[in-house]
């Protein structure tokens, strides 16, 4: 049995677009009966709606929350103390967050223009009221300027990765206690996989966590310097089959 994880943006998608040569590949490693996962920052609810059941599951929330045939197999909850660390640094800073639970996102000190942003994002279904009373997997920073970012990124460096959205105002975070690679391990035990087995594919910073403990590591060809520098394999960008050119390359399809 062979393991294949998936990043979503910069890797699988563009802008929500899946190009039509990704569809494909994920399509040939399902018919081949392997197991296949999106592996993302983004909410459970984000990345099942752009691949359904052409994947066996997903790890969602940088590892955090681990979707298999539909149902929860795992997940991390910030216990009220980490909570309420990251909440009262967040305020400090007068940054906001978007706080992830099962099926809906909640915002914190955020502004209308986020709030906005955030619904045209995941849809008003998925976006709750202000009520912490939920269990939280992880979240989104919110920021209005990107000296506010660079502070957010600081404060939390020896618990977080954040992943930066392109600059435009949010990033997701990996924490360091839990993370891709955290999840990658636990399937791979849980499956009872050889590592060798196992593949990762990425292109952003919180995917150097899926590289430390899949077999074969393949960045995009657009992937970010730091994770290039921990492949196995560099392949093409994703405008450019990127994805089909590495299985192809790697012998699998």
């Amino acid at each position: 049995m062979k393991i294949f994880f998936f990043d979503i943006d910069g890797t699988l998608a563009i802008d929500k677009k899946v190009p039509e040569s990704n569809m494909k590949a994920l399509e040939l490693l399902k018919n081949k009966g392997y197991l296949t996962f999106i592996c993302s920052g983004r909410a459970p609810f984000y990345a099942s709606k752009l691949f359904g059941d052409l994947v066996s599951g997903y790890v969602c929330c940088n590892g955090r929350y681990i979707i298999y045939h539909n149902e929860k197999l795992h997940g991390e909850v910030f216990t009220e103390d980490e909570l309420k660390y990251y909440l009262d640094k967040i305020k400090e800073l007068d940054a906001g967050a978007m706080l992830v639970s099962d099926d809906k996102a909640y915002l914190f000190n955020s502004n209308d223009e986020q709030k906005n942003t955030m619904i045209k994002e995941y849809g008003s279904n998925h976006i709750g009221d202000d009520s912490l009373d939920h269990p939280f997997y992880t979240f989104d920073l919110l920021y209005t300027s990107l000296s506010q970012r660079d502070a957010l990124i600081d404060i939390f460096k020896d618990r977080l990765v954040i992943n930066d959205h392109g600059g435009h105002g949010s990033a997701d975070c990996s924490t360091i206690s839990f993370d891709k690679g955290s999840a990658i391990k636990y399937l791979l035990d849980y499956f009872d996989i050889d590592v060798n087995d196992s593949y990762a594919f990425g292109d952003g910073y919180n995917d150097q966590a899926m590289f430390r403990e899949a077999g074969h590591k393949i960045a995009m060809g657009n992937a970010v310097d730091a994770l290039k520098e921990k492949v196995t394999y560099i392949t093409t960008n994703i405008e450019d089959e990127g994805i089909m050119k590495a299985l192809i390359h790697e012998n699998v399809l």
